[in-house]
């Protein structure tokens, strides 16, 4: 599997554990530049991947399906194997629900140093924001559904702020964003 794998190492290391960065749906690699530029700053080399068939990473063809969870559990295991030593995992949104699956496996083949959550999926799931999308935009939802195409749920700036920012972001940070979703 070809994985964007983005690296910024430690201006000054500081002997941490390595940080690896897991995104959420629609994203990639990329929206963890904020977070990499300033943990780098102080003294922490991070690692930040981009899931199968996100960012720069290659898509795996699957009959009938696209990737599933265990998919992504088998990406972060690759990358984390790479690293120095188990790392912090931290995930946004569907990759929080990753990290939190990746910690009940087993200690042995998955091991992490520790692990936060940035507005993880909740154990509950996306029902309620499911509905939000439904209600709000409810020929958008049927035909992402009716078409299993859920790019559909981001396909425009306004779709974007919908689901991942407030009404008071920056139009340039909004089109920036929107261009890079998918």
């Amino acid at each position: 599997m070809d994985l964007e794998v983005i690296t910024k190492r430690a201006e000054n290391p500081r002997g941490a554990a390595p940080l690896l960065f897991v995104h959420g749906a629609w994203h990639g690699a990329w929206c963890w530049e904020n977070f990499t530029d300033y943990f780098s700053a102080r003294g922490y080399d991070c690692w930040a991947l981009s899931l199968r068939g996100h960012g720069g990473s290659a898509a795996t063809p699957l009959r009938f399906t696209g990737p599933r969870l265990h998919h992504y559990l088998d990406d972060i295991a690759t990358v984390a194997r790479t690293l120095p030593a188990p790392p912090v995992l931290l995930g946004h949104s569907m990759g929080g629900a990753l990290v939190q699956l990746y910690l009940a496996e087993s200690a042995a083949t998955h091991p992490a140093a520790a692990a936060g959550l940035l507005a993880s999926m909740p154990p509950s799931g996306v029902l309620k924001v499911t509905l939000k999308v439904a209600r709000t935009k409810p020929g958008t939802f049927a035909a992402a559904n009716l078409t299993g195409d859920l790019g559909r749920l981001v396909g425009t700036p306004e779709l974007v702020r919908t689901l991942f920012l407030s009404e008071g972001v920056s139009p340039d940070l909004l089109h920036r964003v929107a261009a890079q979703v998918g």
